[in-house]
């Protein structure tokens, strides 16, 4: 609605844009959209008011829970947004926020969504899917980890061109690993125990 309604800030942005393009550097504005229900009319007018003044758009969404975990909404999604010229550019699996655990999903459904959207639409709009790593590890393919494990919920990460030699850890929901394992994860001397026993294997495998 801002960019329908606020000519002095597209005005601006505009300007930035050409400006950009005379140094040779891209300027993108990035969109939020989790659910093709979310593209509206008015996304619609304002993402054709911007591709008329050449402005790229790049959509980042995050993958929740009974929201868009599933193939068809974000295909439906790439769909939308490629038909406006929005590009979609990544899909985040939830990060580890307090307050927003019944939102985040496993691992394996990050990939298995992956699986079933590639090849919905063109490559260039086909979103890839990512984990933003603890500790620094900075954006991983879901699927490029040294190590997954779906019954303890743990995957590795390794980053060698930001971190050489460190591994990251990424978790699944509690929730969504068997009893018995969560009792593992809640013990502090089970769950070092397991971990350690994890880091250790990785070690041996690269």
């Amino acid at each position: 609605m801002k960019i329908l309604r606020d000519d002095a800030w597209v005005g601006a942005l505009t300007e930035v844009a050409e400006k950009g393009r005379r140094l040779h550097k891209e300027v993108c504005l990035h969109t939020h959209f989790n659910h093709p229900d979310e593209v509206t009319g008015i996304t619609e007018d304002a993402s054709a008011a911007l591709f008329e003044r050449g402005i790229a758009v790049r959509n980042q969404a995050v993958l929740l829970r009974n929201v868009n975990d599933d193939a068809g909404s974000l295909i439906e999604l790439g769909r939308r947004l490629g038909a406006l010229n929005i590009h979609p550019y990544y899909v985040y699996l939830a990060d580890l926020v307090k307050g927003t655990e019944d939102l985040r999903t496993t691992i394996g459904k990050g990939i298995a969504v992956e699986k079933a959207v590639r090849g919905s639409t063109a490559g260039f709009n086909t979103p890839t899917f990512v984990v933003d790593t603890p500790g620094g590890g900075g954006k991983r393919d879901v699927h490029s980890f040294e190590y997954y494990d779906p019954k303890f919920g743990v995957a590795i990460y390794t980053a060698p061109s930001v971190r050489k030699g460190k591994l990251f850890i990424s978790v699944d929901p509690l929730r969504d690993l068997e009893p018995a394992v969560q009792q593992i994860w809640r013990d502090a001397a089970d769950r070092t125990e397991l971990l350690s026993n994890i880091i250790q294997k990785v070690g041996h495998t690269n």
